[in-house]
Order: C-alpha cells, then sequence, then structure tokens
C-alpha cells in the first residue's frame, strides 16, 4: 500500500516537471514575491521579455537665489554648559552670488548638490540651500557654542 502512494506522488512529480518544462518552452516566466501565489506572464515564442520599469531619477536641487539671506540662529548646545553664549542670533548679510556665499569673515563655494561650508578662523558653518532656504549650523570655540541656522531668502 505505501508502494502506491510513493508511485503516485512520483508521478504527480514528473507531472509537474513536464508541465513547468513546457511553460517555460512556451515563454512563459513565474514571479513571486513569497506572499501569495505568484504570477505566470506568457510572450510570444522568440520575443524578449519587456525590460523593468525605470526608477525615477531624483532632480537636483533648484540652485539657490542670488541675493540676501536672513533668519535666526539657535543656540542649540547645552544652555546650561555654555556660559557665554547668546540663546538667539539675528543674521541679516548672508549673502550669495551665482555658486559663493559669505557672511562675515566666512567664505565658501556652494557645491552642485547644494551643500556649503565655510570656515572663519576656528569656526564653522555648513549646511544646505533649497532654493529659497539655507539650513545648516554655525560652531565656534571659547566658548563652544553651537547654532542651528534657517535662513530665509530676503532679496
Amino acid at each position: 500500500m505505501a508502494e502506491q502512494g510513493l508511485c503516485h506522488i512520483g508521478s504527480r512529480l514528473s507531472g509537474l516537471t513536464i508541465v513547468l518544462t513546457a511553460l517555460a518552452a512556451a515563454g512563459c516566466t513565474m514571479t513571486s514575491t513569497g506572499a501569495g501565489p505568484g504570477t505566470v506572464t506568457v510572450r510570444q515564442p522568440g520575443s524578449l521579455p519587456a525590460p523593468p520599469p525605470q526608477q525615477a531619477t531624483p532632480s537636483p536641487p533648484a540652485p539657490p537665489l542670488n541675493g540676501t539671506f536672513a533668519g535666526v540662529a539657535q543656540l542649540s548646545s547645552n544652555v546650561g554648559s555654555s556660559v557665554g553664549c547668546t540663546r538667539e542670533v539675528q543674521i541679516r548679510s548672508f549673502t550669495v552670488n551665482g555658486d559663493r556665499a559669505r557672511f562675515q569673515g566666512f567664505r565658501g563655494i556652494i557645491e552642485p548638490d547644494g551643500s556649503l561650508r565655510m570656515q572663519a578662523g576656528p569656526s564653522f558653518i555648513s549646511g544646505n540651500f533649497d532654493g529659497g532656504r539655507f539650513v545648516g549650523s554655525f560652531w565656534r570655540p571659547q566658548p563652544s557654542c553651537t547654532y542651528d541656522l534657517v535662513l530665509n531668502h530676503v532679496g
């Protein structure tokens, strides 16, 4: 009795193998995500499968606008340990001309991806332009203060 059951299973497996081989020869492909039964795609003999859809390429960031940017620098380091740091600093004279930026003694070149890094002595400004806005940080030593910058194009 057990031998008859094995023969029956063996004939099913060989039948399944024949069906799968025939589907492959006929230009069928089986895709499955593992979450369900999958899909079978049939194509004409001698035709090529459709290429995968193209991924959308992200557009480069908009270049910063020429002119003046202004906003507020908010103290972001630990206020208790930042003796001598002003909580908020008004920024009014951050200027952009083409791919060049300057603010007081800081000078820098804006990279094609919109990023900017400037240094004046031991102090640093870094961040990114996103069209009419600059978001970044300002760090200075002695006393060590770190500020978050949000500057908008004002003219």
